[in-house]
């Protein structure tokens, strides 16, 4: 009588995979993501830099080999073939790796709702790869989540570098990400631009991320990472003890998501005061603006006073500074950090109410 043979573990794995190749494919995305999230640093830590390089260069070159074998111009050895059946796995890790990376840098540096619509996208194009109806468009949506990658990569890259955020950084991280993408095109595609696949779906994805970016780069859509707004307050004094930054504030109790004086009771003599930390790169050295907006009832939010602020970089807690009103009324406020290139990084809403009491107040304290 003959039995059966019993299947090995790599013939068990493999059986296991052809079977659930999207429930893997989403566990490892989800892995890639998770480890980074729990293993990051900071933007500007040389290791995760060089990480993120070498992750870019593995994914070029899976991607490149994948285009090559699709059009027919790259034929793959029996060994080579084997390894091919996992080359997904190590795609979905490495995009999962960074793209929850950049996610984690817009989003601590994104402030406005237009922001947050950009960050939404990006979730959602992470997602439509995980998604079988959209995995039948799988290469042009990994052109698209690949060309995003080196250009979050280099438009961190030249703030970190040369310790701005502005025009002159963001412009020559879009051209670097625009030639490496280039190069690759005319050292592999270039005498096959005329075909079909070449054309749909890796030439034109990446023009159209370029283009998407360059357009959220000028209606500040897109954050000013590497700079992000660690913690905001409105408080009524400010003082410097012992290398901190003491403000007073009073509020109910049960308040407790309130940052300092969000409903500011004022008296004779009371100045807003907003104390901020904000984060950026070691040897970080820019402008920040904070623009102080009334809601008038007949104008809307109107623009009362800009007050600049120059941050250093460096501090795990951030940079502190605070600006000082002394002349307002009562209303609704805002006040708008925006970076000097007139993106916002920040913001804060309170109300300004006059308060006619004379007993003595009790004040708490918040340490920057």
């Amino acid at each position: 009588m003959n039995l059966p043979p019993i299947p090995t573990l790599k013939n068990r794995t493999l059986e296991f995979y052809q079977r659930h190749e999207v429930l893997v494919s989403v566990g490892v995305f989800v892995f890639g993501f998770v480890f980074d999230l729990l293993t990051l640093g900071r933007i500007d830590d040389l290791l995760n830099l060089v990480q993120q390089a070498i992750y870019l260069s593995i994914l070029g070159t899976l991607l490149l080999c994948e285009v090559r074998i699709k059009i027919g111009s790259l034929t793959l050895s029996e060994r080579g073939q084997k390894f091919w059946e996992y080359h997904d796995l190590v795609v979905h890790f490495l995009f999962g790796s960074l793209l929850s990376v950049y996610t984690i840098f817009y989003y601590t540096s994104a402030s406005a709702i237009t922001s947050f619509f950009f960050i939404l996208l990006l979730a959602g194009l992470m997602l439509a790869n995980e998604v079988p109806r959209f995995q039948k468009l799988g290469l042009p949506v990994r052109v698209i989540l690949f060309s995003i990658c080196v250009l979050s990569y280099f438009s961190f890259f030249y703030p970190i570098l040369m310790g701005h955020v502005g025009a002159i950084p963001f412009w020559l991280g879009f051209l670097t990400s625009g030639l490496t993408l280039g190069l690759i095109w005319k050292l592999n595609f270039k005498h096959l631009e005329t075909h079909p696949l070449i054309k749909r779906h890796v030439l034109m994805p990446a023009i159209g991320v370029h283009l998407v970016f360059l357009f959220g780069y000028y209606t500040s859509l897109i954050p000013p990472v590497p700079v992000a707004v660690k913690k905001i307050g409105i408080y009524y004094t400010v003082e410097k003890t012992n290398g901190d930054y003491v403000g007073t504030y009073q509020r109910p109790f049960w308040k407790f998501w309130a940052k300092g004086a969000q409903d500011f009771e004022a008296r004779p003599g009371d100045k807003l005061n907003v104390i901020l930390s904000i984060f950026s790169p070691g040897n970080f050295e820019d402008q920040v603006f904070l623009k102080w907006y009334l809601d008038d009832v007949n104008q809307g939010w109107t623009l009362q006073d800009t007050i600049p602020m120059t941050i250093l970089g460096g501090r795990d807690e951030g940079f502190r500074g605070f600006g000082t009103k002394s002349h307002y009324q009562s209303g609704d406020w805002r006040v708008v950090v925006e970076t000097s290139d007139g993106r916002e990084v920040g913001r804060i809403n309170f109300t300004v109410e006059t308060d006619s009491g004379v007993d003595p107040r009790e004040f708490r304290q918040d340490i920057f």
